[in-house]
């Protein structure tokens, strides 16, 4: 039977226009009005459309029509929110306030991500990469940063979950009905719908593009599924991360390679590219393409492109990146780039460790990482690590400063701060808190705020989390065939007034979700104490591949239907953003248990100690930093081991101990007024320092001012007359390298009185290089204090200065105080010099004395 399909939109009569401005902004995701508006028209329509504003706008009927417009108290909200909507836009935002009139007038910041997780009604995203893109978006909008976005717009979302009456995770994949998002197509000059075109193979593919507005930045989104297109080519933007690994290729040269292109058509002219993990680093390449497209010399075209590129890695381990064979590359890069006169040594070589090593295969992260200027992990731990990870493309740098520098992440509080708790902080902290989040001091008026008023507002954020989970437990109950009992019973689990830990994340097994159940015992024994009882909420997905984060899953959820535990332990189906904000809100405590230092940074903590829990976490990512003794508990102190059996068993242990004898004691020792005094100092010690730090505000800045501004002012150095400080600093980078075998040190010395804290000393050198001018040289001593001897750990550079030529050398000195006592180490170390050059080993060029 042939059917004909039309999408008839909802023509809503002019008084109730400004729903349709607040449902296309997803700014109504991080505000509470704006979703409350769309609940007060049907609370049943909101729940049936998943919190979808524009799905509840589609539903409405003539007769709805005349209910709302009749209303005067729905009229009133409504204008008063979409005032609230103009004012947001209107504001004067941080950024114009801090950087007007640095060069930054015409900077536009282009951020590339393969997830966005914005909000539940938005199924652009798996997980917490995805979540950090969408907060990372909303912080963007909030200080007016000059930010576009550029994604995939996927025709299925990640997954939902549920488990079988065995326990066994299932999948069914949501399909994204786009006339029901807040979505537009982005037109060409005439009107019509913009398509950029991609090479893959034999085949030309369609792509068309979508735009997304998140506050008041843009979210243009690349979308395969176009008629035209080869049904296999329609797929590549049918899931995320679906598929093997030819269609995670093809979908990441859509995201890197059409979404460069759809800039470049929209006439968007970026001049900072962020590529967010290694996913979008077909960006880099088919920027060279089109510089070289344009006659610039491929050598020039990757300067200019690693001259105005960061690359962020949120992954800690080399398995973790994408990496792809010399076949793979060939075929479906090789005809991207054929015309431009690319071979396929020099695609291969971009992303090698080793350029010259054909057995290596193509390692997006190493591409994201040869083609940027600035490159970070994503918390200072992590930083390290990757640096570690690395080491090899800077094997002559100290480990220290190999240029991968670190940004730890954060979440966006108003997305994720409960609403009775925003309202308690504005009431004792103004509403700085929200406008200036990233003003350190404004977190320490959280000690004007009464504890038994933080403590009230808490028991009804777990009150309000427990009938969460019930409501939750009852529909898997009802899904699965239960009884009537078993129906019954689900109003029945967990208390408002018991401690509760939370634990959820994905369930990939180096996160341990096992480590708290490997006692049950001694589980049962703290869960079950009739004077303390504790109980327990838990959440997350297996990867669909990933049988071993499944057989966790299953384990925990027999566990769960045990006696001792059923009333004790609620698995939650389907972790997402809700589950996430409902978590957040309620949990005391939060559990996470990684392998160290496997944690490149979560942020699902971040949220919790914003909202007044308190982490109970092992020593990775951001905890490293953010526990200090009183924002909540360390398991272990940062130990890493051989025998992960072992590990496992003394973590475990020490969980349970921590619980019995400090956890659970210090939240149950109550005052006379009923309010733990000792328990509400942690807690607002961990909003003072983690909600204060841990946020996407201060994290977005710290870009901005560290990366962004810098590489802005670089790309406008460099444009100017073609690009010809390019050619510039090639020749002399060329030059260098030329000379760099016949330079090094002829003399060096450390000369002092007294070796004393507080006494001068005299550093000395002389280089001899025929081939170099010492202006394009830098001398350091590099000073060094205790630690191992003869080894410079973590030194600092001091810089010497020329003094003169003499006896064919360049000779240097420089004056130093001594600052401390203990075992200083001095060594000497000559680099390149070039204002270009943002890092002094970037070039991997030292001589060491």
């Amino acid at each position: 039977m042939k059917v004909y399909e039309f999408n008839v939109k909802t023509k809503l009569p002019d008084a109730l226009k400004p729903l349709e401005d607040i449902a296309h902004n997803l700014w109504y995701s991080w505000n509470w009005e704006a979703r409350e508006l769309f609940r007060m028209i049907s609370y049943d329509l909101w729940e049936e459309c998943g919190h979808n504003p524009v799905w509840v706008i589609s539903k409405l009927t003539e007769k709805d029509f005349g209910r709302l417009t009749s209303d005067p108290v729905f009229m009133n909200f409504m204008d008063t929110v979409h005032e609230r909507l103009k004012e947001y836009k209107d504001l004067p935002k941080w950024f114009d306030l801090a950087h007007s009139g640095k060069r930054a007038e015409d900077m536009c910041v282009a951020y590339f991500s393969a997830e966005y997780g914005i909000h539940e009604s938005v199924k652009l995203y798996s997980g917490g990469l995805g979540v950090l893109s969408g907060d990372h978006c909303k912080s963007a909008s909030d200080l007016g940063i000059p930010f576009i976005a550029v994604g995939l717009l996927y025709r299925n979302g990640y997954f939902h979950q549920y488990l079988n009456t065995d326990g066994w995770q299932q999948q069914s994949v949501p399909y994204n009905e786009f006339h029901r998002m807040p979505l537009r197509q982005v037109t060409d000059a005439e009107g019509e719908p913009l398509i950029v075109n991609v090479k893959l193979g034999s085949r030309n593919v369609s792509v068309k593009v979508w735009e997304m507005t998140v506050g008041v930045i843009q979210l243009y989104l690349m979308d395969t599924d176009v008629i035209t297109n080869d049904i296999e080519d329609r797929k590549i933007t049918g899931q995320l991360y679906g598929g093997d690994s030819d269609m995670r290729l093809k979908q990441e040269i859509i995201l890197g390679i059409a979404g460069a292109r759809a800039l470049l058509a929209m006439g968007k002219k970026p001049t900072v590219y962020h590529l967010n993990e290694g996913h979008p680093s077909f960006c880099a390449l088919e920027r060279i393409r089109q510089y070289v497209h344009d006659g610039v010399s491929l050598k020039k075209a990757a300067e200019i492109v690693k001259k105005s590129t960061l690359f962020t890695t949120h992954t800690p381990v080399p398995a973790g990146f994408d990496v792809f064979s010399t076949d793979q590359i060939n075929r479906f890069l090789g005809p991207i780039f054929a015309e431009t006169g690319f071979n396929i040594n020099q695609l291969m070589g971009f992303g090698r460790e080793n350029p010259f090593d054909e057995h290596e295969g193509f390692a997006m992260a190493i591409c994201g990482i040869r083609l940027s200027t600035f490159r970070n992990g994503v918390s200072k731990l992590h930083g390290q690590v990757s640096r570690e990870m690395f080491r090899k493309l800077w094997n002559n740098a100290l480990e220290e400063y190999v240029p991968i520098d670190h940004v730890t992440n954060g979440v966006h509080l108003p997305t994720f701060i409960a609403e009775n708790f925003k309202t308690l902080y504005t009431r004792y902290m103004s509403e700085a808190w929200l406008h200036k989040p990233y003003d350190f001091s404004v977190w320490n008026d959280i000690e004007k705020i009464p504890d038994s008023a933080l403590f009230e507002a808490k028991e009804k954020q777990r009150d309000r989390l427990v009938m969460f989970a019930r409501e939750r437990l009852k529909k898997h109950v009802i899904k699965s065939g239960g009884t009537a009992s078993e129906i019954t019973k689900a109003d029945d689990v967990l208390r408002s007034d018991c401690l509760t830990i939370g634990f959820a994340r994905r369930f990939a097994t180096y996160k341990r979700g096992y480590l708290l159940f490997m006692d049950e015992e001694r589980l049962e024994k703290i869960l079950n104490d009739p004077e303390r009882p504790v109980q327990i909420l838990i959440a997350g997905k297996a990867h669909p591949k990933d049988d071993g984060g499944k057989e966790i899953i299953k384990k925990i959820f027999h566990i769960c239907r045990k006696p001792q535990f059923r009333d004790k332990i609620v698995f939650i189906e389907d972790y997402d953003i809700e589950v996430a904000r409902h978590l957040a809100h309620g949990v005391d405590i939060w559990l996470n248990t990684p392998r160290r230092p496997m944690e490149a940074s979560g942020t699902s903590g971040m949220k919790i100690a914003a909202n007044g829990g308190l982490n109970f976490s092992i020593l990775d990512g951001w905890w490293d930093e953010g526990y200090n003794g009183e924002t909540g508990f360390a398991i272990g102190s940062g130990e890493q081991y051989d025998k992960e059996e072992y590990q496992d068993y003394i973590e475990s242990m020490e969980i349970y101990d921590k619980l019995e004898n400090e956890i659970v004691p210090l939240f149950y020792n109550r005052d006379r007024m009923g309010v733990p005094r000792e328990w509400m100092h942690m807690m607002k010690q961990a909003v003072k320092v983690c909600a204060a730090f841990f946020n996407t505000s201060r994290m977005v800045m710290e870009y901005t001012d560290k990366f962004y501004i810098p590489l802005h002012n670089l790309y406008k150095d460099i444009s100017v007359d073609n690009f010809a400080p390019i050619d510039e600093y090639l020749e002399w980078k060329d030059s260098v390298i030329s000379g760099w075998d016949n330079s090094g040190f002829s003399y060096t010395n450390v000369q002092g009185d007294s070796m004393e804290m507080g006494s001068d000393v005299v550093f000395e050198a002389s280089i001899v290089s025929p081939k170099i001018d010492h202006t394009h040289l830098n001398v350091y001593a590099v000073v060094d204090f205790d630690g191992e001897s003869g080894v410079l750990k973590d030194p600092d550079f001091v810089k010497l200065s020329h003094v003169d030529d003499s006896n064919g050398g360049h000779y240097y000195k420089t004056t130093y105080k001594i600052g401390r006592a203990g075992k200083m180490k001095v060594g000497f170390a000559v680099l390149p010099s070039h204002d270009f050059v943002k890092n002094i080993f970037e070039l991997n060029l030292v001589k060491w004395a």
